[in-house]
């Protein structure tokens, strides 16, 4: 656990006696371990307040359309570097009803997902689109070893663990707060795996813009 590293190293720190270069290599596990333990915070403090819904004043109407579009744009040089093509499509003019701030963390939490468990070399496509009369669908999509049946089931709940044979590993909290958010906006969120391909979809009921024919 990180706490325990960071008080194992500190305690080294503090008897003393070490070389220069392992004074560094301490220092910088404690540094490490110390970023783990502040994004495990907050993801903790975001949960609390997911879990306390989302005050009415929050809510808006939100251009998920434009949104999901900005979302893309930090990440592109990110999958760069990692040799990774992200792709787009988007239907223009979609309107829903939420906080743009908590939607918008939805999309960064899928992007960041999609970063990490890309096949190397992978296209991640990510989009929204109008679906049925009066919803929309939000997707991010990634090449990767395929999510099992029972694994796609407890993806979302917090703290869980997936196999670890898989060099997927596990899963923090990030899954679980999208969740929380999608639902607070009366969405549903949930997973697809197959052929090598893991796509999370987002699904939320759109406001009717001048620009519908439906």
């Amino acid at each position: 656990p990180p706490l325990t590293v960071i008080l194992a190293n500190a305690e080294l720190l503090q008897n003393g006696g070490q070389s220069e270069a392992d004074r560094a290599r301490f220092a910088g596990n404690i540094l490490t371990m110390s970023r783990q333990m502040r994004g495990l915070v907050e993801n903790l403090l975001d949960l609390a307040r997911v879990d306390a819904g989302l005050p009415e004043t929050a809510l808006e109407p939100v251009d998920l359309s434009r949104l999901v579009s900005d979302a893309l744009l930090p990440f592109e040089p990110i999958f760069f570097e990692q040799g990774l093509t992200l792709e787009s499509e988007i239907e223009e003019g979609i309107l829903v009803q939420g906080s743009a701030l908590h939607l918008r963390q939805v999309l960064d939490i899928l992007l960041d997902n999609a970063r990490k468990y890309s096949a190397p070399q992978g296209r991640v496509s990510a989009g929204i689109r109008r679906t049925g009369n009066r919803s929309c669908r939000m997707w991010v999509s990634n090449p990767g070893e395929d999510i099992s049946g029972e694994d796609l089931k407890k993806i979302f709940k917090r703290f869980c663990r997936l196999d670890q044979a898989r060099p997927r590993g596990g899963c923090g909290l990030g899954l679980a707060i999208a969740q929380g958010i999608v639902e607070a906006h009366g969405g549903k969120i949930w997973a697809e795996s197959s052929g090598g391909v893991n796509t999370f979809f987002v699904r939320l009921e759109r406001l009717k813009a001048s620009s519908d024919t439906q």
